[in-house]
């Protein structure tokens, strides 16, 4: 069974969050851009567990021609 919201202990005894982190210590971040050689644009982005990597190519001719129009992008 799942424990409800209220249960749930966000801070513990000792003043840390459930991660070992104080609460007003942030998530350590790194961030390098350009990973991808092939890409136009890239970054990648490690915050706390989470690894992040995006990359952008383009801009790129719409096909058919006649979906063409100066004023929209299609992402």
């Amino acid at each position: 069974m799942s424990k409800k919201p209220e249960d749930l202990k966000l801070i513990d005894e000792n003043g840390r969050r459930i991660d070992g982190r104080k609460p007003d210590e942030l998530r350590p971040v790194k961030i390098k851009a350009g990973p991808l050689y092939r890409a136009d644009g890239s970054c990648y982005i490690e915050w706390g567990n989470n690894k992040i990597l995006a990359a952008v190519y383009g801009p790129k001719e719409t096909l058919p021609r006649h979906e063409q129009h100066p004023l929209k992008a299609i992402v």
